[in-house]
């Protein structure tokens, strides 16, 4: 027994079921974690851990953002939340260390893992659009086909679900897969799975899609001449017609984009306007909580350390009271602001942790960069990185876990992957 737990491979096939289990429930996919920690802790080899460690730089940015957490541990003014973001962002830590530092991920442990996650996804969309097709039979309500109602029960709200979704799509677009796989199953699964993201109606990502994605995949496939003319221009025909029905039909997708577009609802970034109303809809509210999070760096001198990884709802409550909006500290009638992050990775980690925090969450995001010349995934890997940072612009994408495992266990599943590749070149 454990022979068979000390074999290489069951790192990759562990992996892939973390991968598996990421759009379901938070719970179980914390057990996964912890199983295939042991499992790596049975196995290490600590001396070529160690090599490794000194070797790929681009891990110790990713150490140095979560250690830039604890140290704010000492400083936050919360210590049990403190606690409860370092454990929820652990994986910030450990992926990179055990994954990126310790897991050897070679091609058909990589399409294993991606299989297994596009199998994930495509559980998950069939399971929604078929209970949505049956909730609409009984209401004749078209409501459980859109945003958070169509993921409804899972942990992952629309937004994060969209992002796997999206994530999904790029791996059948980019990546070869055997056709003792997926290949078969490849073109029925983009419908169904492009069908499920653009109702899952994410504004930021469903423009990724369109103006990243496809385009991209576009482009790919002409200089590489891998599929014909034909194939390009019916490809391109399917994504016009596509966008022409979303943003030029009358349609509750395109109605999220609608309030962008009411210059009265960009008025709440105002200090003067903050009080007047509390009447938010998502983009009115992303403005005043970014605002709220300015001022509180400003007004307390949060420039170089930020105010810690416990401090930033504390802070918040404080200035909103501040501003006029009513019942933060009401816990009979509790306001639906009290607590709420803020919306936005960039902004958070500069209310957090400064500016030495956010150029760490910088350079982790955009350490893609410094080995993209030599993955073979070069592609997915652009994917991932920009749809994850453009996303943080809308979401702290990093405070819960929906977006730290998705991320962490990605990126560096490529990241590994790579170095495999490489070290295995040298070798030869």
């Amino acid at each position: 027994m454990l022979k068979v737990l000390r074999d290489p491979k069951i790192l990759s096939y562990a992996l892939g079921i973390i991968a598996l289990s990421i759009p379901y429930f938070y719970q179980y996919t914390a057990i996964l974690l912890i199983i295939f920690y042991v499992l790596w802790a049975l196995q290490a080899n600590l001396k070529e851990f160690a090599s490794n460690l000194r070797q790929r730089k681009v891990i110790w940015v990713w150490i140095a953002f979560y250690l830039l957490h604890v140290i704010s541990y000492t400083y936050s003014l919360d210590k049990d939340y403190s606690a409860f973001d370092l454990e929820r962002k652990v994986s910030l830590l450990l992926f990179p260390l055990v994954v990126g530092g310790g897991v050897k991920t070679d091609d058909k442990a990589l399409t294993r893992i991606f299989t297994l996650f596009v199998a994930g996804v495509s559980l998950l969309a069939i399971f929604c659009l078929g209970r949505a097709i049956h909730i609409y039979q009984a209401t004749h309500s078209f409501d459980h086909f859109f945003y958070h109602k169509l993921v409804a029960g899972f942990d992952p709200n629309a937004v994060y679900c969209a992002l796997y979704s999206l994530f999904a799509i790029a791996i059948l677009l980019f990546h070869p897969i055997s056709s003792t796989e997926l290949n078969y199953l490849r073109v029925p699964l983009l419908i169904i799975i492009v069908i499920f993201f653009i109702l899952l109606s994410s504004r930021t990502l469903i423009l990724a899609f369109f103006a990243l994605v496809i385009p991209y995949y576009l482009i790919y496939s002409f200089r590489r001449r891998k599929k014909g003319a034909l194939y390009v221009i019916t490809l391109f025909l399917l994504y016009a017609a596509l966008a022409v029905a979303i943003f030029k039909t009358d349609n509750p997708i395109r109605s999220r984009y609608a309030e962008i577009f009411k210059s009265s609802e960009t008025t709440k970034w105002s200090d003067s306007n903050v009080a007047h109303s509390q009447n938010f809809n998502n983009l009115s509210l992303r403005l005043f909580l970014w605002r709220v999070a300015f001022n509180n760096v400003r007004d307390n001198d949060l420039w170089l350390k930020g105010g810690g990884n416990g401090s930033a709802t504390i802070l918040q409550n404080r200035k909103m009271t501040e501003y006029g909006i009513k019942d933060i500290y009401n816990p009979n009638n509790r306001s639906a602001l009290y607590n709420i992050n803020t919306h936005n990775m960039y902004v958070q980690t500069l209310l957090e942790l400064g500016i030495p925090g956010l150029t760490l969450l910088l350079m982790a995001g955009f350490s893609f960069v410094a080995y993209l010349k030599h993955t073979k995934v070069k592609e997915l890997s652009i994917v991932l990185n920009l749809t994850v940072l453009l996303l943080m612009f809308q979401e702290s994408v990093l405070e819960t876990q929906a977006g730290v495992v998705f991320y962490a266990l990605f990126a560096m599943i490529i990241y590994s992957h790579t170095k495999t590749l490489q070290s295995r070149e040298n070798i030869s």
